[in-house]
């Protein structure tokens, strides 16, 4: 179990069925983050390894699962929102809180300078919302760099989520409390309640998080024959990065603010690579097998299907 429960920054991963991805978070984040407390919320997860892998991390780490009522909550708002209002309700005190998902790393350390002044942003009210912490995985908006909170605004404005809220982020936990924010089953609804509560999002010049491309995905726990084949031809599975050393960490953070932090151009793999452009959906650029498993999915809340 964690002894870092007063630590100031309070990671909290949420997890399903993906046992050696959840490894690799957890293992990223003790790594570059060794003072953080870090919390697992799984989704009742029935797969093997990730049981193993859980019990496993459970002399390191607080696990939790849905109790009865977020079950309740999860059926109304989805198994992973109703984990994060679970989450944010269960923490105590004013911590930074930062979401991962077991899709995700860390891939470089977080300093404590870095960590007080964030503290310093929200305790001194100069900045009223949420921190993206990811890289960027493709520059297609307008991108504009914020000097006092060392961070960019992507033009998202028009999207109906991005531009103010993220499943990924970093906010300190009063935030939240102050504005009764209750998580809702989308992405979009969220975006909607930052966008009346909160200021434009952060995406963050240096940021600490990326995605794994190449991921098998889940959604709403169901797997249809087209997203099984999309995995198998596209060789989906477990892709982690390389950690930044201090002689990589360095320059990355002193670089120019016009240098964007793209995931391809920074990060590299610890080990199996894949070809560029990465893809972070089996279904990505595959328009037949995406619009067969629609068909597939479609059928099965019909007549049921898909494991």
């Amino acid at each position: 179990m964690s002894n870092h429960a007063t630590s100031p920054l309070q990671f909290l991963v949420f997890s399903f069925n993906r046992g050696d991805f959840l490894n690799n978070c957890v293992e990223s984040i003790q790594q570059c983050a060794p003072q953080a407390g870090i919390t697992i919320w799984d989704d009742n997860s029935d797969d093997p390894l990730t049981l193993q892998t859980l019990n496993t991390l459970s002399a390191q780490c607080d696990i939790r699962q849905p109790d009865q009522q977020a079950v309740e909550y999860s059926k109304l708002h989805g198994g992973l929102y109703g984990n994060m209002q679970a989450a944010i309700e269960n923490l105590s005190g004013n911590p930074l809180i930062c979401t991962i998902q077991d899709d995700m790393q860390v891939v470089r350390p977080i300093s404590a300078p870095e960590i007080e002044r964030w503290q310093s942003l929200y305790h001194d009210k100069a900045f009223k919302g949420f921190f993206q912490p990811g890289f960027i995985k493709r520059a297609k908006e307008s991108i504009t760099y914020v000097p006092a909170l060392d961070g960019y605004h992507i033009d998202r404005l028009h999207r109906s989520a991005g531009a103010f809220y993220s499943d990924l982020f970093l906010i300190q936990r009063n935030l939240l409390m102050e504005t009764n924010w209750k998580f809702y089953d989308n992405e979009a609804k969220n975006e909607e309640q930052a966008r009346q509560h909160f200021s434009q999002m952060i995406f963050m010049k240096n940021p600490f998080i990326a995605w794994l491309p190449g991921v098998p995905a889940w959604r709403g726990r169901k797997r249809t024959w087209a997203l099984r084949f999309a995995e198998r031809q596209r060789k989906c599975g477990l892709y982690p990065f390389k950690i930044m050393d201090a002689d990589t960490v360095q320059p990355f953070c002193e670089r120019p603010s016009s240098d964007i932090p793209l995931a391809e151009r920074y990060l590299t793999f610890s080990g199996d690579s894949l070809p560029r452009p990465w893809f972070y959906h089996p279904l990505q650029r595959r328009n037949i097998l995406r619009q067969l498993n629609k068909l597939e999915l479609h059928l099965g809340r019909r007549f049921g299907g898909c494991d």
